[in-house]
């Protein structure tokens, strides 16, 4: 019997047309000044921050396996290996930034914020007993509030996949601009939470974090071991309101998605240990950082014009 022999075309390497090495370089610019924000307010406090190989090399894989599928013509995998680098690189400077800014933060609010809440009505202790007094309920919310590195993978998996660069570019403006008001917002209005004020602090598990943040004493952390250090403004809310409005226009996903996030918000008080004037003012930052998404880039390009409209024309003399 022949021996039937089939040859294998494996891909070339070749340089795309697209010689842009990266896809987000302005988002990495931006990355790489909080990053440098970073290193410039962590002198100031003394604050010390302890990191592996394993921290950088997981952004490395993802962005050097973005440049293969670069090189062997494969543009949807690469957006979504650097979108997943970038967005990995993000997270973890701007988690050292939450730090800091509530590091150097100055008395805490929580009286106040408790406060503003029983002026509007809510009984944060009551709803917190009512939730825990249905089980069921409260792990289905609870699950739902775990839920946004789920949404996350999605949707770059979703847009990446179809190739919706701008839309990817959107969401991590949005993310990098909320977290950035949001670390402010801590940094002015800095607050332990309703767990701490209720003496409920076997719920709290970032509440030590917390406490050891504001001692100002043997500031060093592991980047690893970081958890969430933000009570007022809540960015869950924030979350919440930017995936509904990042998944806009996907019919039936988007629902699904508003739904998801809309019951979130029930768990947001309970599970994160938030004040509701919190969560009030997690939603005005993800209507902010929209806007500023929506509207700042052809804010900036007519305020660039201007000095171009206001230059006087020069008038040539005719001949004599």
């Amino acid at each position: 019997m022949p021996h039937i022999l089939t040859a294998i075309t494996l891909p070339r390497p070749h340089w795309p047309r697209d010689k842009a090495i990266l896809l987000f370089g302005p988002e990495w610019l931006a990355v790489g000044a909080v990053a440098l924000l970073d290193l410039v307010l962590a002198q100031r406090i003394h604050f010390h921050l302890i990191m592996s190989w394993n921290n950088v090399m997981g952004t490395a894989a993802f962005l050097g396996a973005a440049l293969l599928l670069h090189l062997f013509g494969y543009p949807r995998g690469r957006l979504v290996l650097e979108y997943t680098a970038i967005v990995a690189a993000g997270t973890a400077v701007l988690c050292v930034l939450t730090y800091i800014s509530f590091a150097m933060s100055g008395p805490l609010i929580d009286n106040q914020l408790l406060a503003i809440d029983r002026m509007m009505g809510f009984d944060w202790l009551s709803g917190f007993r009512f939730f825990n007094a249905h089980p069921r309920v409260a792990s289905l919310l609870t699950l739902l509030y775990q839920s946004p590195g789920l949404q996350e993978l999605y949707f770059v998996l979703l847009f990446g996949l179809t190739n919706d660069k701008a839309r990817l570019r959107g969401l991590l403006w949005l993310f990098l601009i909320a977290l950035l008001i949001t670390c402010a917002g801590s940094w002015l209005f800095p607050a332990y939470g309703p767990f701490e004020i209720f003496g409920l602090e076997s719920h709290g598990n970032f509440l030590s974090e917390m406490e050891h943040l504001k001692s100002g004493h043997d500031l060093t952390f592991v980047l690893s071991h970081m958890t969430g250090v933000i009570c007022f403004p809540s960015f869950h809310t924030t979350l919440a309101a930017i995936f509904i409005y990042g998944f806009r226009r996907t019919g039936p996903i988007g629902v699904l998605v508003a739904g998801i996030n809309s019951a979130m918000l029930l768990a947001i008080p309970f599970v994160g240990g938030h004040y509701l004037i919190d969560m009030i003012a997690g939603a005005g930052i993800a209507l902010v950082s929209i806007a500023a998404v929506e509207w700042g880039p052809s804010l900036w390009r007519r305020y660039l014009a201007l000095p171009a409209q206001r230059l006087p024309q020069t008038r040539v003399a005719d001949p004599a």
